[in-house]
């Protein structure tokens, strides 16, 4: 699935107070791209509201247990990997639609027999969810960076901090990884987006 830009053209022509030729426009739109995919990349999350299904392999928390006069069933648990979660449409047990589940937070709990073999032999059960997540729209500081850093490579594409003329050495903003690669977030700008940042979360095994 291909995510739109976290700005738009019309936003970052808007900041630079210019109009742009159609040439620029491209510049622009391929900037703001690379820009949206280093903030969605540092963050760990799409950002934009979408509906995703995934697969998870169910865990099994350490409480939970539930015992019915048909055998013994078990709540595991999933971590959805995207936020803000609006809505959970669909789950699917090993291929089979389930109603009982319940969310909290990012946190889903599903009821399902228990993965009682070894490792080697059997698999977990594997969780199919349907949701929808995002945000719409995009929150300003995210748009904000993600337009400045798409500014920095327009107005110096260089990445020169300072030069002088006349033989005198010429100084290059170069980012903590020790050389200017172009797109790239300075540490304020990660230290605010921080607040959206995701943790490592559950197994994924594959998203449509």
């Amino acid at each position: 699935m291909v995510l739109p830009s976290l700005a738009t053209v019309a936003d970052l022509a808007a900041i630079l107070g210019r109009t742009f030729t159609p040439e620029q426009e491209l510049q622009a739109q391929a900037l703001l791209d690379q820009a949206s995919s280093v903030v969605r990349a540092y963050v760990r999350l799409d950002i934009t509201k979408s509906t995703t299904t995934d697969t998870f392999a169910l865990g099994w928390p350490d409480r939970g247990q539930h015992v019915v006069s048909d055998g013994c069933w078990r709540y595991g648990q999933v971590t959805l990997p995207q936020r803000p979660i609006e809505a959970v449409t669909s789950v699917k047990i090993n291929g089979s639609a389930s109603q009982d589940w319940w969310l909290d937070n990012d946190l889903l709990h599903v009821r399902s027999v228990p993965w009682l073999g070894p490792p080697g032999a059997h698999q977990p059960p594997q969780v199919e969810v349907t949701y929808t997540h995002g945000w719409d729209p995009v929150p300003g500081d995210i748009q904000a960076i993600t337009l400045q850093a798409a500014n920095r490579v327009i107005v110096n594409p260089s990445g020169i901090r300072s030069e002088t003329v006349g033989g005198i050495s010429t100084t290059y903003l170069i980012p903590a990884v020790g050389e200017y690669l172009g797109v790239l977030l300075s540490r304020t700008e990660q230290k605010v987006l921080d607040r959206y940042r995701r943790s490592a979360g559950s197994v994924r095994l594959r998203s449509v």
